[in-house]
């Protein structure tokens, strides 16, 4: 039998911003992520019936938490009490100070499945693969990333994705990273890591 949830999830996302938060503006509490602050008040407010799933997650990690602890908080008797707990935990750090530790759904996979931007005709990747294989190849994470192009880890994580277009600042960034005039050959490349690394060997 499935259990029932005795808080809404507009009342966890109001107290949580209360408590976890410190009484936070929206805007405060989605400052890292391109998120715009109506979106957090009008699920405060219970008005969005179907919430983007990948946008929840990343405002529960704004406040430290996963679908899971979400879950468990919807399931309390006492939601207050729940949340005053969690802030005593060693184990909660409030990940819109700590974004570098987010755990960012794959961009590859998601791009797969939800992917809106197309390569080129007649190119084999696009411009979020060679982003994306740039980071890999140095190993960075999303935050270090988003540093380096100077956008939000939302912003940059969606254009490695292919949700959004990578823009042209970020393609000359590119271009200069890489020392090529034309990214061209790289969205041509049958093995674009070895393209990749070849570009930067020499």
């Amino acid at each position: 039998m499935m259990t029932m949830h005795r808080q809404p999830l507009r009342a966890v996302l109001y107290k949580a911003r209360l408590i976890l938060a410190d009484g936070a503006s929206y805007e405060e509490v989605l400052k890292n992520l391109d998120i715009p602050a109506w979106y957090l008040h009008e699920l405060e407010q219970g008005h969005i019936r179907h919430p983007n799933p990948d946008l929840l997650a990343l405002i529960f990690q704004s406040y430290g938490l996963n679908y899971q602890q979400v879950a468990a908080l919807q399931r309390s008797e006492d939601l207050t009490t729940a949340l005053f707990e969690l802030t005593i935990s060693d184990n909660l750090r409030l990940a819109a100070n700590h974004h570098q530790a987010m755990d960012w759904p794959d961009s590859a996979a998601f791009a797969a499945k939800h992917g809106i931007i197309q390569p080129e005709p007649a190119m084999l990747n696009s411009y979020a693969d060679i982003l994306r294989c740039l980071r890999l190849r140095n190993n960075d994470a999303i935050h270090t990333a988003s540093l380096r192009y100077d956008v939000s880890p939302m912003v940059y994580w969606q254009m490695e994705a292919a949700q959004i277009p990578v823009t042209a600042q970020i393609l000359a960034l590119l271009a200069e990273q890489l020392r090529v005039e034309s990214l061209q050959p790289l969205l041509a490349a049958t093995d674009l890591p070895a393209a990749v690394d070849r570009q930067l060997r020499e």
